[in-house]
């Protein structure tokens, strides 16, 4: 028996060592970009699977993208797909056996390569698109995966005209110009690729580079605002979470007319927006808001995932009840970090936060739907609007965000202002690294209820599985702010006003595949306007005003409020009004300036069309207090409410 410090001993150990690290580190799977035609809007690409040993392999598709929670299909601008022995160039059987997953028979051959082209004409949805000046790809919109093979290297090889310049989160290959690599399939699909003729902005932070990658309409840009304004939203973020999770970060920036909206990415993100975001100071802010928004997700989300989402499963819907703290509780950051780096007032942020509080009052749908529901039911209700929606549903990220503030409210108030929903999302960063398993609802208050020191058991029973208003008239009192129902203006002009513009149409929400700012995530925006009656607790000397409860897309029936009389008055959703009173309506606001003229309680006669038949309805109006929800501070503030309004904003009292 030779003693383990014998020279066989070593020798083997050398063996085996070698063994295990060419095991560890698997030959990359090959991908190639190719756009010999970009103005035609087609992508010829290639993946080749070294080392195949499966008699038949399957190359997949992914049927949605992280960050928008609906299934997009992308396989149905897939063309031409060609399998070979990427050895000898011989072709290898191919049959697509679902509508996104090819198999292919490898007959002996060593290597597999898939050839095959995509149509990328798909901006607005952040997931590919080509033309003479660029090519945008989101790689699970564009690149096969062999499931088996999801964890092995990737490289990247891309031939675009010369004069094209490459922008990604993935990093350079050390040694070939034009490629880029990725540690596994995840990373890979996670980091899209802008690739053609654009303006980059290279800052530091903390030592660490980011860049920002503009493409499109952006003659007259200031790049010392970009700088300072992305700069103030990184540390201001960094500083919640204490550390930043990356080497090297990228805000790809599509700029254009009616561009809107952003996606989160490991290391990177996609944006877009307007022309106005250059031209004006509120255009400014409100991108700020959507680069706040997006770069929040870099932990929260990126990092700090659901379970249900983590790890994904490209195949089918990823079903979570945490969409509210994922998305929800990002756009609860992302006007709030404004607040405090100074680029929003705090007088403004609170008309924003009242007029939010103000359009889910008015919302019959927050009765029926919990923010826990509205997270696990995304993938068949919140992209998939309806004209019902209003009365049965909720957004996870305005409804989200809500909940995000009544939590660090809560925690502010149970703890004297010593703790804060700042402490809750640093805690749940530091527990559960992407490493690990996702988080559930279950860790989520247990990690509450610790910071805080109380139970909130019955607060998530009451407001995040249940359906009740969120107490924001007594949780804002910690803050020194109060929530009060202000009277519409009594001049009898600036009450018509008034009455002329809620009516049947509050706040405008803006619900979105990640955008609150600028219609982000993705995005879908609803066209939602909610009016219906107030939380009760309206004082009773309120003055009402006449309520119908419907809205028009120019004179077409769009939604009718379960609370209002329009609802059963046998109304339906495409009716198209004509007159009201024997007078014409081409408008939302012919019909809000009718309903003026009447009192609550008198009949409005509606002349409509449905179909081509022509008919009429008589229904009597309902009242609703005349007003709307507000934030204030109170006249006589503490010095620990006033520490705390400090402490939640970042800004003096």
């Amino acid at each position: 028996m030779r003693r383990p410090g014998s020279a066989g001993f070593l020798l083997a150990t050398a063996l085996c060592a070698v063994a295990a690290a060419a095991q560890a580190s698997p030959p990359p799977v090959e991908y190639t970009i190719a756009l010999p035609a970009p103005h035609t809007q087609m992508v010829e690409l290639s993946i080749t699977v070294p080392q195949a040993e499966d008699e038949t392999l399957d190359f997949i598709l992914p049927v949605w993208r992280p960050g928008r929670y609906t299934i997009l299909d992308p396989a149905s601008s897939v063309r031409e797909v060609r399998a070979s022995n990427a050895d000898t160039g011989e072709a290898l059987p191919i049959e697509k056996i679902r509508k996104s997953a090819w198999r292919v028979a490898r007959r002996g051959a060593g290597s597999i390569r898939v050839d095959y082209r995509i149509y990328a004409n798909s901006l607005g949805d952040r997931t590919r698109h080509v033309d003479d000046r660029h090519a945008f790809l989101s790689g699970s919109s564009v690149f096969l995966f062999v499931p088996q093979r999801r964890d092995d290297p990737a490289v990247i090889r891309i031939d675009a005209p010369p004069d094209w310049r490459i922008a990604s989160g993935l990093e350079a290959h050390p040694t070939e110009p034009r490629t880029l690599i990725a540690p596994n399939y995840d990373v890979l699909v996670d980091s899209p690729i802008e690739i053609g003729l654009h303006e980059r902005i290279d800052f530091d932070v903390d030592g660490i580079p980011h860049e920002v990658i503009l493409w499109g309409d952006t003659e007259g840009y200031d790049a010392q605002k970009f700088i300072d304004d992305f700069s103030a939203i990184i540390r201001a973020q960094r500083e919640i979470f204490g550390n930043l999770p990356y080497k090297r970060y990228v805000f790809l920036t599509h700029v254009g007319m009616g561009a809107s909206g952003g996606t989160e990415h490991l290391n990177s993100t996609i944006m877009q927006t307007g022309r106005g975001a250059f031209e004006s100071d509120a255009g400014w802010k409100r991108f700020l808001g959507l680069v706040s928004h997006e770069f929040f997700h870099t932990w929260n989300v990126k990092q700090l995932r659901p379970a249900g989402i983590h790890p994904y499963d490209y195949e089918q819907e990823n079903y979570t009840r945490l969409l509210w703290v994922a998305e929800g509780t990002t756009s609860y950051y992302d006007d709030l970090t404004l607040v405090r780096i100074g680029r929003v007032k705090p007088k403004k942020y609170l008309e924003d936060l009242g007029s939010a509080i103000d359009s889910l009052r008015r919302r019959p749908g927050r009765l029926v739907q919990s923010v826990e529901e509205s997270s696990y039911d995304a993938w068949i209700k919140f992209s998939r609007s309806t004209p019902d929606d209003v009365n049965s549903t909720i957004s996870f990220y305005t409804s989200g965000a809500q909940a995000s503030l009544a939590l660090d409210l809560a925690i502010r108030t149970n703890t004297g202002n010593a703790a804060s929903l700042d402490d809750v999302m640093r805690t749940m960063y530091d527990r559960f690294p992407l490493s690990g398993p996702g988080y559930t609802p279950a860790d989520l208050l247990a990690v509450i209820s610790e910071i805080s020191g109380a139970d909130f058991t019955g607060f998530f029973d009451r407001h995040i599985r249940g359906t009740e208003d969120f107490p924001f008239e007594s949780l804002f009192e910690v803050c020194g702010l109060e929530l009060y129902f202000e009277p519409a203006a009594g001049d009898e002009d600036e009450a018509s006003d008034a009455s002329s513009e809620n009516t049947n149409s509050a706040h405008q929400e803006a619900d979105s595949d990640d955008d609150a700012a600028d219609v982000f995530d993705d995005e879908v925006a609803a066209d939602d306007r909610a009016d219906s009656e107030v939380s009760p607790e309206v004082p009773a000397e309120v003055a009402m005003r006449p309520y119908l409860g419907l809205n028009l897309s120019g004179t077409h029936v769009s939604s009718l409020l379960i609370d209002g009389p329009a609802y059963g008055s046998g109304l339906m959703v495409g009716d198209e009004i004509v007159a009201a009173d024997g007078k014409r309506i081409t408008s939302q606001g012919d019909l809000d300036g009718r309903l003026g003229d009447v009192g609550p309680g008198e009949t409005i006669r509606l002349t409509f069309f449905r179909r081509n038949e022509l008919r009429e309805i008589a229904i009597c109006l309902a009242a609703v207090p005349d007003g709307s929800w507000k934030l204030r501070k109170v006249k006589n503030p503490t010095d620990e409410q006033k520490a705390a309004y400090q402490n939640w904003l970042g800004q003096e009292w």
